[in-house]
């Protein structure tokens, strides 16, 4: 039941990172026209982007790693045979669990720090910084429970078929 629940709220997440990319595309069209078209650029397009950026990021993570569709250098795992492949496999899990987990602690503990004392990014379209950051915890912990997840399962990696290399 908390796994469905966090395949859920993960989906939820990733149609949010998929909505922030659109924020991004229209932001910068809208950017590029008002600059070169009618020499008025905006203020708030570029730090727009970069709010955005952060959440799309940090929101598709979780599914990513979720359908294990997340950067990896497969030739290791590609070239291991049987218990040593698994083992591997069971090795990177574990080591990118940690670090995701850690990560989301120490995110975590400096986006609380920027909520109770009240950073704001800077002018001209200051936000709080805690609004931007929370998208980082939440992606390295859900990211690694994934993580975790795919190592109480034992569930095969995905490979690099497909792939020149």
């Amino acid at each position: 039941m908390l796994a469905r629940l966090h395949d859920r709220i993960t989906t939820a997440g990733f149609t949010l990172g998929a909505a922030a990319l659109a924020v991004i595309v229209i932001s910068f069209c809208y950017e590029v026209v008002a600059r070169y078209f009618f020499a008025a650029p905006t203020e708030w397009a570029s730090p727009l982007v970069s709010y955005s950026l952060v959440a799309m990021i940090f929101l598709a993570m979780p599914e990513l790693t979720r359908r294990a569709a997340h950067i990896a250098i497969n030739i290791l795992l590609d070239r291991a045979r049987g218990g040593t492949g698994r083992a591997l496999q069971f090795l990177i899990r574990l080591i990118a669990a940690a670090a995701c987990l850690l990560a989301a602690w120490f995110t975590g503990t400096e986006t609380l720090n920027q909520f109770t004392t009240d950073v704001w990014t800077s002018p001209p379209f200051a936000v709080p910084k805690w609004a931007v950051s929370m998208f980082v915890p939440y992606g390295m912990l859900s990211a690694g429970i994934y993580f975790v997840r795919q190592l109480a399962s034992g569930a095969p990696a995905s490979t690099s078929e497909g792939f020149a290399g």
